[in-house]
């Protein structure tokens, strides 16, 4: 005879989410002792305990991590369950995490589009470098992630998405913008600014340049693609960005992207998912999605 209930697993994931039974009840909508029955009941049925108490926050031990997947797995089957028979197109409730360029200049659009045929959906999306989103999905606060830098993390899944061109800016007035400027050596002692470590342009940038130039030197690292541009518009070094970051720049005449036919500048976006994440109708909707609307720019 089963008896654990959807209920008690419900409150042990919000309660592993949240650090807190109080913060827990509050999300599933009970109140605190019912919550926390439902916690001591789930663990007497499992005999075994699933948090260590650090001062006034719970966190989940190796029984909880073990469970964990498997609890979010349930529930969101169970939550898909009920919405079986509804209407195509029903709204979802999904959380995305994506790296700084993707976050900034593509999926906006996207998910544009996504809510458009589902209305009422909600999507949330956190910006942050490529190492923070791989975190975020090994740790399931969300559902999907985008990146621009490489995952072979064996817990995720990476998907190719669709490639990213780079290219070197300066700006106008800078020796390198002009003709014949943009030698290998004067590439290499040029004064660069990049993006902060752990960032995916960064992490790829490094790869491509180092390997093809021998060596840059770095003067500034700063933690966005916005400020960078600022820095190099002020005439305070070059920088290596992806090309839809710059579009705007180039078309105001404060940057200018430097022909560099001898360097390869290329890289690929991934999409990445815990591989014992379960694929929601919603998640594998806005994946097609985007594997839809990459297809129409080749």
């Amino acid at each position: 005879m089963l008896r654990t209930t959807l209920r008690q697993i419900e409150i042990f994931m919000a309660t592993a989410q949240k650090g807190s039974v109080t913060q827990a009840a509050a999300v599933v909508g009970v109140t605190q002792s019912a919550a926390s029955m439902a916690l001591a009941e789930f663990e007497g049925q499992l005999g075994t305990r699933l948090f260590d108490r650090i001062g006034k926050r719970l966190a989940l031990n190796e029984d909880g991590r073990a469970l964990y997947p498997k609890a979010v797995e349930m529930i969101e089957r169970a939550r898909e369950m009920e919405g079986l028979f509804r209407q195509p197109g029903r709204a979802v409730d999904l959380r995305l995490g994506a790296s700084s360029t993707i976050g900034n200049y593509l999926l906006p659009q996207i998910i544009g589009s996504f809510r458009a045929g589902r209305p009422g959906s909600r999507i949330e999306l956190e910006v942050g470098n490529t190492q923070q989103v791989i975190n975020a999905v090994l740790h399931f606060g969300i559902d999907l992630g985008f990146v621009e830098g490489p995952c072979l993390h064996p817990d995720i899944e990476a998907g190719f998405w669709r490639p990213d061109e780079l290219a070197i800016c300066a700006a106008p007035d800078h020796p390198i913008a002009q003709p014949g400027g943009a030698s290998m050596e004067a590439l290499r002692q040029a004064e660069w600014i990049l993006r902060e470590r752990g960032s995916g342009t960064r992490e790829v940038v490094d790869q491509m340049l180092m390997s093809q130039l021998g060596g840059i030197r770095v003067t500034m690292e700063l933690g966005g693609t916005e400020a960078i541009k600022r820095a190099v518009e002020s005439g305070m070094g070059i920088s290596c960005l992806p090309k839809i970051a710059l579009i705007g720049a180039v078309e105001r005449g404060n940057l200018v992207s430097i022909p560099t036919p001898g360097l390869q500048l290329t890289r690929a976006f991934h999409i990445l998912v815990h591989k014992d994440k379960y694929r929601t109708e919603g998640m594998t909707s806005l994946v097609a999605l985007c594997q839809d609307m990459a297809a129409k720019l080749r």
